[in-house]
């Protein structure tokens, strides 16, 4: 109930925060062939089936692999108008979403009007790495190339607050 041991151990406060999602549904786009509209066009597509690329291994590698299968729409066989596919293929998502964010404080007391909070937090706990998806225009040179991460390294931070 009280000394050292418990004014060291005793008192800590500890909380996360943890996400997981499936991941986001994916768009395409296309470059704009009618230019008197100033918007993007949805590409043509003949079903929402083979979209993600295959794999050159057993997991998926960045340096090597393709998120989508530039196969899947031929730029050729694009006709010159409004596109059909929808705004999100229902079938096709990104990469899982997976963060645990955690803080740990404890509060020392000073006598009775004077206190120590001391508090450290840190943000994806885990340090995943959650790739992007990379471009998803059709008419883009590196087309379903990830070239960018979808989410934050792992960060963390120290505070100390003194009230009186």
């Amino acid at each position: 109930s009280g000394g050292v041991a418990n004014a060291v151990l005793g008192g800590w406060r500890i909380s996360g925060i943890m996400t997981y999602a499936s991941g986001f549904p994916i768009s395409l786009a296309r470059n704009n062939p009618l230019n008197i509209f100033n918007g993007a066009t949805r590409p043509q597509v003949s079903g929402y089936e083979n979209w993600r690329a295959p794999l050159k291994g057993s997991e998926f590698d960045p340096a090597v692999d393709r998120f989508l299968d530039i196969t899947a729409f031929p730029p050729a066989q694009q006709p010159v108008n409004f596109g059909n596919a929808t705004r999100y293929n229902p079938k096709v998502r990104s990469f899982p979403f997976m963060n645990e964010n955690i803080s740990l404080g404890k509060s020392f007391g000073l006598g009775e009007t004077r206190r120590i909070d001391i508090r450290g937090e840190a943000f994806n706990m885990f340090n995943r790495v959650i790739f992007g998806t990379g471009s998803t225009n059709i008419n883009a040179n590196n087309f379903g190339v990830v070239t960018n991460q979808a989410n934050e390294w792992r960060q963390m931070q120290v505070a100390l607050k003194l009230y009186w």
